[in-house]
């Protein structure tokens, strides 16, 4: 293997300089040192990883840091490893601020980015490491064998992802009957990139002498970009057409772009002439991806295309007692579910959760126990939530009936089935939390003349959340289900209508 370690020079001191200036692929910056010490903690990478995600948000450090490059120290400077010389630029073009910032704030002297040739299919010969004459100390770029992927045994099996988690390993263990290429898609948070690179993990460990790739659909199109660029584009299909498995990441990043459409199309179509594999991950059907041509739809759904739906309650409270378990907070039974019910979004929801948990147990100093009302107040559950525009009641009357598969005219009545009074009192309840509106205004809204029938069903529900009570399987909700993870689908229910309206 060829590693490249080339000139080191001090970075321009603005971003005008920075853009009149060529951009080396191995660059130093030296910051300023900082004056307090007990401002700063020990130097570690651990450390420099959680400030720069704090700094630029995990997404884009997870794109950026988690696998096209990687921080290592050596002495009082820090290294940034990239994996190409493209990676190299980018980096330095659009993090150089705040790689600066978190070095100083550890009290590192220099920044150093180091960009690493591709490395060579295995069997090949490889030449000498060169490097160009600096004054500045060179730090050779150390390629990562073992990219820092999710692994499939970390990921929480339920009746939502088992057939993604199913076709995701059995491709990882050519034991897919045949079938070179997979799809996974669905929404924001489902476990989809998890997925994925628990798929290039488990297939390099089977087989390390695969030339994998993983990468996403922003680092494929700003890769062939630059080298249609630089005139060096059969380089750019010799990397990418050359593999064993192709891993895409939010393949949705080529809507409207239809010269790297067409050149992903001629890559996954010669991939598969080789007899390769491909993994693509997207947030919606390849039917549903706008602007994406017909040749290339077509394509993606010549192999195996399955959906990721979002966890149900049983995933749900399953991947609560393993990220608490993580995060080293131990939740109360009560207050795992109020989480789970509470958190019925994605897996990016509970984790948000949790944080703000972990957060209130610092405050509060209770030793990493999370009860039920400290899950309660870190979380906001019970508290009013009007936020900008009240909706309407219209909303709020509309989304408890589709969800409980009431009739509204039933509402109005003086009926006293099980699901209509339930009806009537998350309306009152979500009433009272999401608008202005008094017991008497939304006592007449539900067709009453005395709003104490209104203060009856509100009461009956809050019992009901304090409770925890659940509300058994029917022909409208086929699983069983708490009435708090009914109430807050419900609110989300309202979000939706409010925004669609706007």
């Amino acid at each position: 293997m060829t590693t490249a370690t080339v000139q080191a020079s001090t970075l321009p001191a603005s971003r005008a300089a920075q853009r009149d200036a060529a951009l080396p692929t191995d660059s130093t910056t030296t910051l300023p040192h900082s004056t307090d010490p007990a401002a700063r903690e020990a130097p570690s990478s651990a450390s420099i990883e959680r400030r720069l995600a704090a700094r630029i948000g995990a997404a884009r450090y997870r794109m950026w840091f988690a696998e096209p490059a990687c921080l290592s120290l050596n002495g009082s400077e820090l290294v940034v490893d990239a994996s190409s010389p493209f990676a190299a630029e980018w980096i330095e073009r659009n993090f150089r601020d705040e790689l600066a910032g978190v070095a100083a704030d550890v009290g590192l002297l220099t920044v150093r980015i180091v960009a690493q040739e591709e490395t060579p299919s295995p069997g090949s010969p490889t030449s000498a490491d060169s490097t160009r004459p600096s004054a500045a100390t060179t730090v050779p770029a150390v390629r990562r064998d073992q990219p820092r992927w999710r692994r499939l045994e970390d990921f929480v099996v339920g009746d939502s992802n088992r057939i993604a988690f199913e076709a995701a390993r059995r491709l990882a263990e050519d034991n897919l009957g045949g079938i070179r290429s997979i799809l996974l898609h669905g929404g924001c948070g489902v476990g989809k990139t998890h997925l994925l690179q628990g798929l290039c993990a488990d297939r390099r460990a089977r087989f390390p002498n695969e030339r994998i790739r993983y990468t996403t659909g922003e680092q494929f199109t700003n890769d062939y970009i630059q080298s249609v660029r630089a005139g060096n584009i059969e380089a750019f299909r010799a990397r990418v057409r050359k593999l064993d498995l192709l891993a895409l990441d939010d393949v949705h990043f080529l809507s409207n772009k239809g010269a790297t459409q067409a050149e992903f199309l001629h890559t996954i179509d010669a991939i598969g002439l080789a007899g390769a594999r491909v993994a693509i991950v997207t947030d919606a059907h390849p039917r549903a991806l706008r602007a994406f041509s017909e040749s290339l739809v077509s394509r993606l759904l010549g192999g195996m295309v399955v959906q990721v739906e979002s966890p149900d309650r049983s995933t749900r409270e399953a991947l609560v007692l393993r990220l608490a378990e993580e995060r080293g907070i131990a939740l109360e039974p009560t207050a795992a579910r109020a989480v789970t019910d509470r958190a019925i979004g994605s897996v990016r929801e509970i984790e948000g959760a949790l944080a703000r948990i972990a957060a209130a147990l610092l405050l509060e100093d209770m030793g990493g126990i999370a009860t039920l009302s400290i899950v309660e107040r870190a979380l906001g559950i019970g508290e009013a939530s009007i936020r900008g525009v009240p909706p309407r009641i219209a909303a709020i009357v509309e989304a408890t009936c589709d969800e409980l598969g009431v009739n509204r005219d039933d509402l109005a009545s003086t009926g006293r089935h099980r699901r209509v009074v339930l009806a009537r009192g998350v309306v009152v309840h979500l009433a009272r939390e999401m608008t202005t509106l008094s017991f008497p205004e939304i006592a007449r809204h539900l067709g009453r003349t005395a709003h104490s029938s209104a203060h009856a069903a509100a009461r009956r529900v809050r019992d009901m959340l304090d409770r925890g009570d659940e509300l058994p399987p029917d022909e409208n909700t086929p699983g069983a289900r708490s009435v708090r993870e009914l109430v807050e689908t419900v609110r989300r229910g309202v979000e939706r209508r409010g925004r669609a309206a706007r």
